[in-house]
């Protein structure tokens, strides 16, 4: 996971490979990963945080290999992400976007995210990031 998070970010955004060790055991953690013929295509890490609000699947990453987007790896890993959240209770995910990353704000954007607020610093001096959310339903179950 960390090679392609080597692949899939510039250093002020990638994760050492002891923080993504951190991040996808946490108890708190879900991964889901996408593989084609025992090859990893991408991968997206969920953890379960407490909010004002109530319970939020916070997404800490989502990666796909270079050679694998634009195939719907993303969307199909983020279906699952949101059902996991969904079954753990939470009423929204949540996650951050570099400000600069309009492919990305633009992919979150027509997943159903809304966008709620800046922070700044967020990736470290002058690199701010935007907050994203999306409500989730209830699926009546």
């Amino acid at each position: 996971m960390h090679a392609l998070d080597v692949v899939c970010f510039d250093p002020p955004f990638r994760f050492s490979r002891s923080a993504m060790r951190r991040f996808a055991e946490a108890k708190r953690a879900r991964v889901v990963l996408a593989e084609e013929e025992q090859i990893l295509a991408g991968f997206v890490i969920l953890h379960r945080e407490e909010s004002a609000q109530g319970p939020v699947g916070y997404v800490v990453t989502l990666d796909v290999a270079p050679e694998f987007r634009r195939r719907g790896v993303a969307t199909q890993l983020m279906r699952e992400a949101e059902r996991l959240a969904h079954k753990e209770g939470c009423l929204a995910l949540a996650l951050h976007v570099f400000t600069e990353n309009h492919a990305a704000a633009r992919f979150y954007a027509q997943d159903g995210f809304l966008r709620a607020h800046r922070e700044e610093g967020f990736y470290g001096a002058s690199r701010d990031a935007w907050v994203f959310y999306k409500p989730l339903r209830d699926s009546g179950d």
